[in-house]
């Protein structure tokens, strides 16, 4: 691994070097932030309150970039480092646009080198000596892509993409506290996210667009990007879906609303379980000046075809930026009601969960400081009640 990035370091700044000759762009960036971290956790109403965190830190990624520009054609050439998911990510990506009359055609590639050189040492005392073995792969084949296309009016999108805006408008804190879909890993509004299809975008004037996108794949993918499977046995499935959107700006007020449906196909006679989604997103953002308040509202649901297993979540995220000059303060609300079902049909208690976020940004100097507060609590009847999270968060951090 040393070896394969002294070799792309290298070769980054070989192309730094020959700039003057080939009209490459070099820079090198980083970050690096520091917090105070207090939070607070009860698990259920029976149980204790229990206080965690302490200051912590994080060095960020190091990037090399250069970019080339001729005219209308761009290239970027990038070299990333970074600590996530319990490894060091090294990853090599590359992005250009190329433009023949009002056509403009993009895409992009990226790889995480795999990590080479582990050692695991033998049982069987001291002596034994320890047999080389290889990591595993931090990339397990080819890497997944967009192509995109463009006249200004007209863009077609063709490969793996997120096809469709969630429509979510809001923002939060530095600490933690929002609710979502999907245990939390997707913000409310329409649940979409990236996927293998094909979509069209129109831009009917300078303030409305419209699109429509169709999913399809030959495995059990996300729904829309993001759904989830709730029946046994989809192994042998592949997926298709469609989708709209519609974005515009009246005056000062934001709409952007998006809906897709998809759903799992069955490969073979014998394979009919199947799941089938749909969900819906709604945001609307407002621009008064110094105050700008947002109001985002999401259904998701996902039912089993040859059962009536499923699940089913409504959710709103409300809240608002307001301007001190060049600090800002946030506050968002955010609530999420779901229901399960189970193989039967029958509907269990409702889930509800909702959170609360408040935070405030500033700048000292070079050094940027954000204070937040955040919130949590869940309820089910028959299952956890009474949990609740408290998180408070100082933060320092700078770019460079």
């Amino acid at each position: 691994m040393k070896q394969l990035s002294k070799i792309m370091i290298a070769a980054v700044a070989s192309v730094a070097l020959a700039a003057p000759a080939f009209a490459w762009d070099f820079s090198a960036s980083g970050s690096a932030s520091a917090a105070l971290n207090i939070t607070t956790t009860k698990d259920d109403k029976d149980s204790d309150a229990i206080g965690s965190g302490g200051v912590g830190s994080d060095g960020g990624a190091v990037t090399l970039s250069s970019t080339n520009a001729d005219g209308a054609n761009t290239s970027t050439l990038s070299y990333s480092v970074n600590w996530a998911d319990g490894g060091l990510d090294e990853v090599l990506s590359i992005s250009g646009s190329r433009k023949v009359g009002d056509w403009t055609g993009s895409a992009g590639t990226s790889y995480n080198l795999d990590a080479r050189g582990c050692y695991a040492s033998a049982t069987g005392g001291d002596n034994t000596t320890a047999s080389p073995t290889v990591c595993p792969a931090q990339q397990s084949g080819a890497d997944s892509t967009a192509i995109t296309l463009t006249d200004g009016t007209m863009t077609i999108v063709m490969g793996d993409a997120s096809h469709l805006s969630g429509q979510n408008v809001g923002s939060g804190s530095n600490a933690g506290g929002a609710v979502g879909f999907g245990g939390d890993d997707d913000a409310i509004g329409a649940r979409v996210g990236a996927y293998h299809g094909v979509s069209l975008g129109y831009a009917v004037s300078d303030t409305m667009s419209v699109a429509v996108a169709y999913q399809t794949s030959g495995t059990v993918a996300d729904a829309c990007g993001s759904g989830d499977a709730v029946q046994d046995g989809e192994a042998t499935h592949g997926i298709s879906g469609t989708g709209f959107s519609f974005n515009g700006t009246f005056g000062t007020i934001g709409v952007g609303a998006t809906i897709c449906n998809a759903a799992t196909e069955s490969k073979v006679s014998s394979a009919t379980s199947s799941t089938a989604t749909s969900t819906m997103g709604v945001g609307v953002s407002m621009d008064f000046g110094d105050i700008d308040p947002w109001i985002t509202f999401g259904t998701y649901s996902a039912v089993g075809t040859e059962t009536k297993k499923g699940i089913a979540e409504v959710g709103t995220d409300i809240g608002l930026t307001y301007a001190l000059g060049t600090d800002s303060v946030i506050f968002s609300s955010t609530s999420v009601t779901g229901i399960d079902t189970d193989d039967a049909g029958t509907a269990g208690q409702a889930k509800v969960a909702s959170g609360m976020e408040l935070g405030y940004t500033t700048a000292i100097g070079p050094m940027g400081l954000a204070i937040g507060y955040g919130s949590t609590t869940r309820n089910q009847t028959g299952g956890t009640e009474g949990y609740s999270y408290t998180d408070i968060e100082i933060e320092m951090s700078i770019s460079f």
